[in-house]
C-alpha cells in the first residue's frame, strides 16, 4: 500500500508541474541595453500568475546573470470565449505532426479557464469527426486528444463547413465568443471554398485562428483567418513553438483582459551578436530559454586600421599612433602582441 500511495504522490506531483506553464516571446531590443519581452505564467490550476516581481525571476544572457529591473502585469480579467479545435488528422501528419499538434491543442485545454470557457474538439480527413462536443470538463477533452490517430486524405471544406462535423457547424452552439483553430499541415488535396468558409464564419462572428505545422501556410489558410479577424502561424516545427503558438492565439482570443505580463532587465554589454538567454521564473520553478539578435554589441575600434612604418635605417626609430576606442563596454588592454 506505502508503494501505491507514494506512486500516486509523484504521478500527481508531475501532473502539477506539468499544468504549471512559463512562455515568453516577442523580445524588444529597441531601447538597448535594456531588453523587454513578454510571458505567460499559469500555476497549476491554469489560472494566469499575476502577482510578480522582479524577486521572482533569474535570467542569464549567455551564461552571464543579468539584473532584472521591472516585471508588470495585467489586471483585467479574461473574456469567456467557445473554442472549437479542428486537428488534421490525415496520413501526412503521421510524420510526427500529429504530436506535435496533440502537444498544442493539450496546452491551450490546460490553460483555458474552464467553467467560465468551454471548448469542443473535431478533426478532419477527406471527412470530419466529432470527437468531443462544448465541454467544460479538462480531463475529458485531454483523453480525448490523446486518442488521436492519422490516416486519410486532407479536405478543408470537411474541416470546417461539411456536415456533420465542420468547425463552423459546432461552433453554432457555442454560448460565448466563438473562436476556432484550424490546424493542419498545409496540403489540402483540393482548393477549399473559402469564401464560403468567411462567409459562414462572419455570419456567426466567429473568428478562426490557423496553424500550419511544418511548412508555409496556404493562401486559403490566410484568408480565412485574416478575413475573420484572426491570424495565422506558420512553420511551426517543434512542441514548444507550438505550445507557444496556442498560448499566444488563446490569450489574443480571450481579449484586452489576457494580456502577457511583461519583464525586464538589462543587457551586460556581451560580445556576442546572437544572445543565448535562459529565464527561471522562481515561484513556479519553470525555465525557459530564447535568442535573441543584439544590433549593438561591445566591441574596440581602431583608427586607422593598419600602420605602415616604410622604410627605417638601422639606428634610427619612428613613432606612428593608432586609437582605440571602446564601444558599449570599459575594455582592459593587457597585451600587444605583434604578428611579426
Amino acid at each position: 500500500m506505502r508503494k501505491i500511495i507514494l506512486l500516486f504522490a509523484f504521478a500527481l506531483f508531475a501532473n502539477i508541474a506539468d499544468a504549471q506553464t512559463f512562455t515568453v516571446f516577442d523580445v524588444d531590443t529597441s531601447d538597448y541595453p535594456t531588453i523587454r519581452a513578454k510571458f505567460w505564467a499559469f500555476d497549476e490550476n491554469h489560472e494566469q500568475i499575476t502577482d510578480l516581481s522582479v524577486s521572482d525571476f533569474e535570467i542569464l544572457e549567455n551564461g552571464v546573470e543579468c539584473e532584472v529591473t521591472d516585471v508588470t502585469c495585467p489586471t483585467k480579467e479574461p473574456e469567456a470565449i467557445s473554442s472549437v479545435l479542428v486537428m488534421d488528422v490525415s496520413g501526412s501528419m503521421a510524420n510526427g505532426n500529429l504530436d506535435l499538434a496533440k502537444a498544442a491543442a493539450k496546452s491551450w485545454i490546460n490553460a483555458l479557464p474552464l467553467g467560465k470557457s468551454e471548448c469542443a474538439l473535431t478533426t478532419f480527413t477527406s471527412m470530419n469527426y466529432l470527437i468531443q462536443d462544448f465541454t467544460t470538463d479538462r480531463d475529458l477533452l485531454l483523453q480525448k486528444t490523446d486518442i488521436l490517430t492519422a490516416s486519410g486524405g486532407t479536405d478543408y471544406d470537411a474541416a470546417m463547413i461539411n456536415p456533420m462535423s465542420g468547425g463552423l457547424l459546432v461552433s453554432k452552439t457555442g454560448k460565448y465568443k466563438k473562436v476556432i483553430i484550424l490546424q493542419s499541415d498545409g496540403f489540402p488535396n483540393s482548393e477549399p471554398n473559402t469564401n464560403k468558409i468567411i462567409q459562414g464564419a462572419k455570419a456567426q462572428n466567429a473568428v478562426i485562428y490557423s496553424v500550419t505545422a511544418g511548412y508555409k501556410s496556404p493562401d486559403c489558410m490566410k484568408e480565412m483567418a485574416l478575413q475573420t479577424g484572426g491570424q495565422f502561424f506558420e512553420s511551426v516545427t517543434t512542441e514548444n513553438k507550438a505550445r507557444e503558438v496556442y498560448i499566444q492565439i488563446l490569450q489574443i482570443a480571450q481579449g484586452a483582459g489576457a494580456e502577457p505580463c511583461v519583464i525586464e532587465w538589462t543587457n551586460n554589454m556581451v560580445c556576442y551578436s546572437d544572445v543565448s538567454v535562459y529565464l527561471t521564473c522562481l515561484p513556479i520553478n519553470k525555465v525557459t530559454d530564447l535568442h535573441y539578435a543584439s544590433s549593438v554589441i561591445a566591441k574596440l575600434s581602431f583608427s586607422p586600421r593598419f600602420l605602415n612604418f616604410g622604410m627605417v635605417k638601422k639606428g634610427n626609430s619612428k613613432n606612428l599612433t593608432i586609437q582605440a576606442v571602446a564601444d558599449m563596454a570599459s575594455f582592459q588592454i593587457t597585451d600587444i602582441i605583434p604578428s611579426n
